[in-house]
């Protein structure tokens, strides 16, 4: 997948005209970067949806600390039908000092993002949920039917590589140099050794 980030800091009509620009180029994938100092990524993403036609969208990525993973499911999801199936689950940990700008604590990270992951798949097959581990959720489940949605894992480090390979749809590499890349995709495919889930996991 060839994707791109656009980042809610301008005007979000200018970020759902980029996206067009985007999806002309050639770019599979646009996703909405969520930073809570930015305008918000979902409202980005509804216009990003009206905008465009064939490219996959959604966040770039989220993070299950600032937002309950069951709300997060249900965010995504919307965008999945707003867009008509086009949406994608950007999921990370995200950034340790910016969520303790919020007074959060960035706890067990890979356990949590790997939780979030599996609770939401089970939420968008209409399944109700009882989760108790990084975080808590009671009889969940989404009041409407959704198609779908691959997870694809923000990805920097190489535990969280090797997680992605075994458990996601796709990986979204945190990396600006070939080298970075390079070392990234290996990781990854130490993950994909053990994998638990059918399909390809994609690098992008």
């Amino acid at each position: 997948m060839r994707g791109i980030e656009l980042t809610p800091e301008i005007p979000v009509a200018a970020v759902a005209d980029l996206a067009a620009d985007a999806e002309d180029a050639g770019f599979d994938a646009v996703f909405a970067s969520c930073h809570y100092n930015n305008r918000d990524p979902f409202v980005a993403l509804d216009r990003i949806a009206a905008a465009t036609e064939t490219v996959r969208l959604g966040p770039g990525v989220a993070n299950p600390y600032d937002t309950h993973p069951v709300k997060l499911a249900s965010q995504v999801a919307t965008v999945d039908e707003v867009s008509d199936g086009r949406a994608v689950l950007g999921l990370g940990a995200g950034d340790a000092s910016t969520l303790q700008n919020l007074g959060v604590e960035r706890d067990r990270p890979l356990r949590r993002v790997l939780e979030a992951m599996k609770v939401s798949q089970d939420l968008w097959a209409g399944e109700r949920v009882d989760h108790d581990g990084t975080f808590v959720a009671r009889d969940a489940g989404l009041n409407y039917e959704v198609g779908e949605i691959p997870v694809y894992v923000g990805a920097q480090g190489p535990h969280m590589l090797r997680m992605a390979g075994k458990h996601a749809d796709g990986v979204l590499v945190n990396a600006s140099h070939e080298r970075d890349l390079s070392w990234s995709a290996d990781r990854v495919a130490e993950g994909v050794e053990d994998r638990v889930v059918s399909g390809d996991v994609d690098v992008a």
